[in-house]
């Protein structure tokens, strides 16, 4: 789901770097694809403790920074490091929380009741299941994949109607397709077949 997780989060970026633009005139939005990637990283973290020779019950599974308390720390850190770096905190704070707001969206969305998002005030596990569940945590499947590419490129398109030369993506996406086509039908590819 990692693919997924950034296509979506980058859509989201697009989008809110528009309000970011508008009335702060920064845009540190790329902080939000960064950090919805982070309540994942409880699967690294996971082989490095095992890794070092760590075991139950300190070992920490995926999942368990897939909460309130994860969001709490992995933002507040996520921004004093990149206040550091010259962003202001603010920012900062809001594209973490945004960030890492969307992976628990995103994740509510595809899983069946997996997570327990309002910990520690709750234990009780959240999630539709909109898709079937699998073991995949790169890429979940086409069913979340394409839809999120169609977003993608829709919000890329309100991005850059409002930043102007919108009408440069629309031509730039036209011959995109235009050079896909002409691969696809040239008698190189069909000999590759």
């Amino acid at each position: 789901m990692l693919l997924e997780h950034l296509i979506y989060s980058a859509a989201l970026a697009l989008i809110v770097g528009i309000f970011f633009m508008h009335y702060t005139k920064r845009d540190p939005t790329w902080i939000i694809i960064l950090m919805t990637i982070a309540p994942d990283t409880d699967y690294v973290v996971n082989k490095i403790m095992l890794a070092l020779g760590f075991n139950y019950p300190i070992i920490i599974n995926h999942g368990d920074f897939h909460n309130l308390v994860g969001l709490t720390v992995f933002c507040l850190l996520g921004a004093l490091v990149f206040h550091r770096y010259g962003i202001r905190y603010g920012d900062a704070l809001i594209c973490s929380v945004i960030g890492y707001l969307a992976h628990f969206v995103e994740d509510y969305i595809v899983y069946p009741p997996a997570y327990c998002y309002f910990y520690p005030f709750s234990f009780k596990s959240y999630g539709i299941n909109l898709i079937p569940e699998t073991a995949n945590l790169v890429v979940v499947g086409s069913e979340v994949l394409i839809p999120g590419i169609i977003i993608f490129c829709i919000a890329l398109y309100i991005r850059k109607m409002y930043d102007g030369d919108g009408l440069a993506l629309h031509r730039y996406v036209i011959e995109s397709i235009n050079c896909a086509k002409r691969i696809f039908t040239s008698k190189r590819y069909q000999e590759f077949l």
